[in-house]
C-alpha cells in the first residue's frame, strides 16, 4: 500500500458544478453520489469550496470541486477556461485509521512533499500534499471517522 493509503479518487476543479456533473455523466457514464452547494464549516462559515460533487465510476470516485473564486486556494490554478470542462487536481487516498494518518503526515517531510492544506468535519479529515514536483499533481489523504456510515468505496 502507498504511504498515502488506498487510491480511491480522481479530483477535478470546475467552474460550474452543474455543467461539469452533466459532462461527466455524459462522457463517463458516472452516477451522481451527491451534490453539495454553498459549502460551509460546521459553524456556518464559508469555506474555500463553493460547491462539491462526488460521482461513481467502476473502480473510482470522481470528486468535482467548484472553488470560491474570491478566495485564495490551491484549487484556482487548476480551473479550466470553459464552464463545462474539468481541470485535473489530485489523486485521493483513503487511510484506514489514525495511526496510518500519523505515518502519512510524518512521511511528508522525509519525501519533501509538504502538507499545503488541511481540514475536516466531524465525519472526515483531509490533507492535501504537494506532490506536484514528483507527480505533476496534488495528492489528498482522507480519514473517515465512521467508515460504517460513509459512502461505499469504489
Amino acid at each position: 500500500m502507498s504511504v498515502y493509503g488506498r487510491f480511491f479518487q480522481l479530483g477535478y476543479v470546475v467552474r460550474d458544478i452543474d455543467a461539469a456533473v452533466a459532462g461527466i455523466q455524459r462522457r463517463m457514464g458516472a452516477e451522481v453520489v451527491d451534490v453539495v452547494r454553498d459549502l460551509r464549516d460546521e459553524a456556518g462559515n464559508e469555506v474555500a469550496l463553493l460547491n462539491l460533487s462526488h460521482l461513481a465510476v467502476p473502480g473510482a470516485e470522481i470528486e468535482l470541486i467548484e472553488p470560491r473564486l474570491d478566495w485564495p486556494s490551491i484549487y484556482l490554478e487548476a480551473l479550466p477556461d470553459n464552464p463545462g470542462d474539468i481541470g485535473f487536481h489530485h489523486l485521493g487516498f483513503l487511510l484506514p485509521d489514525q495511526s496510518a494518518w500519523d505515518r502519512a503526515i510524518e512521511s511528508c517531510e522525509a519525501l519533501n512533499t509538504p502538507v499545503v492544506m488541511e481540514g475536516g468535519t466531524s465525519a472526515v479529515r483531509f490533507a492535501y500534499i504537494d506532490t506536484r514536483r514528483q507527480a505533476g499533481h496534488y495528492s489528498e489523504i482522507v480519514l473517515r471517522f465512521d467508515p460504517a456510515n460513509a459512502r461505499a468505496l469504489p
